[in-house]
């Protein structure tokens, strides 16, 4: 019984003495990690104001290339002479401070002072860190250095940012896309599509800012992007020539609708031509009004709601006759857009003894005469 209290006893001041050691390790370590932070804020402050300073001050008229690359350097020298003279731990410290002042300021500076800014991120190393975070096993990692990359605009990093867009994490691929455009400009746009593979919604969402922004220049890219092999890349190039206007794509839109080997590529061609509404597609969509394929011949329909023919009236007339409410409404929006005769035709089915036929053309009727007023 003695024996077993006094295992007991043992065992409490074992479990106490552990507490106690490692509440003091974590009051130490609290300690170390304030101090870390208050010196990483000094200088913090310190080296924003000093990169304030030469990345400011003008620098000489008329200097060449060359004589800027040995002015850049003269004002780097005292910081570089510093590091070279610092400890490994403290030389770490410091240039993780200077490099986060770099990257904060890259957000705000653009002409001369930005070329001058990555000037000195290649000069001091980080550039090729970057390169090397671009290898990392961690896609974390990756990601983390193809953002800062990005962020600096770093010219010499476009090969391996396009290397990275096959990379196997979707986050790593799409921060490498955006970095890129950065880099490149619309010239990303062919390595971009080019290496796309099934491309997600939130992925489209993400390209499809990124060409609107360079609106017109996208052109060539996307039509080109047409006659790429995988179907995620041609239907996001066709959705993006529509959304956007690019009425110069209507011809190649009107080749796919006629002969792509893909049925629901060919549809989405189809409706993207009505979407653009330009006149020169009118021909093609009659006569896919009667085309072996449902689905075309849906696609056709609604297009022609927007652009209309007059001489679809008769093949539109035979829409309005059958299939679902939803097709004969979009038949009736046509035979609208179509003129006089393709109104006269809906005025007429107004007065149809079948219910279904004689509300859809009252619908439509009455979305005209709103529009009317």
């Amino acid at each position: 019984m003695r024996t077993e209290l006094v295992i007991v006893i043992a065992l409490a001041i074992g479990a106490t003495f552990f507490v106690v050691v490692v509440a003091v390790g974590l009051l130490i370590n609290k300690v170390v990690e304030g101090r870390r932070s208050k010196t990483k804020m000094r200088l913090y402050d310190f080296y924003a104001g000093l990169f304030a300073d030469i990345l400011l001050r003008p620098a000489p008229e008329g200097a060449p290339e060359e004589a800027l690359s040995t002015y850049y350097e003269s004002l780097l020298g005292q910081i570089k002479s510093g590091l070279a003279w610092s400890t490994p731990a403290r030389k770490r410290l410091h240039r993780g401070v200077i490099r986060n002042v770099l990257l904060d300021f890259s957000r705000d500076l653009t002409g001369e002072s930005m070329s001058r800014l990555q000037y000195f991120y290649a000069s001091l190393g980080f550039v090729r860190d970057e390169l090397d975070q671009l290898k990392s096993k961690k896609w974390w990692h990756r990601a983390h250095a193809a953002r800062d990359l990005g962020l600096l605009g770093a010219p010499s990093a476009a090969e391996a940012l396009t290397a990275l867009l096959d990379d196997e994490h979707p986050d790593v691929r799409t921060q490498a896309m955006q970095s890129l455009v950065k880099i490149a400009g619309v010239e990303s746009l062919r390595p971009i599509l080019q290496k796309a593979r099934g491309i997600s919604r939130w992925a489209a969402l993400e390209l499809s800012l990124i060409v609107k922004d360079f609106e017109e220049q996208a052109y060539p890219y996307l039509v080109e992007a047409l006659s790429y092999p995988d179907r995620s890349v041609v239907l996001f190039a066709i959705e993006m020539l529509s959304l956007i206007g690019f009425v110069t794509g209507v011809e190649p839109l009107m080749h796919m609708a006629d002969t792509y080997p893909d049925t629901q590529v060919r549809a989405k061609a189809i409706e993207a031509l009505g979407r653009l509404g330009d006149q020169r597609a009118e021909q093609l969509l009659v006569r896919l009004l009667k085309n072996p394929y449902p689905s075309l011949r849906a696609s056709a329909t609604r297009a022609l709601e927007r652009i209309g023919s007059p001489t679809a009236v008769p093949l539109l007339s035979e829409r309005l006759m059958t299939g679902s409410v939803h097709e004969r409404l979009s038949a009736a929006r046509a035979l609208a857009k179509s003129g006089e005769a393709g109104m006269e035709r809906l005025r007429s089915a107004a007065g149809e003894q079948d219910p279904i036929l004689r509300g859809v053309a009252l619908h439509v009727l009455e979305e005209i005469e709103g529009v009317r007023e």
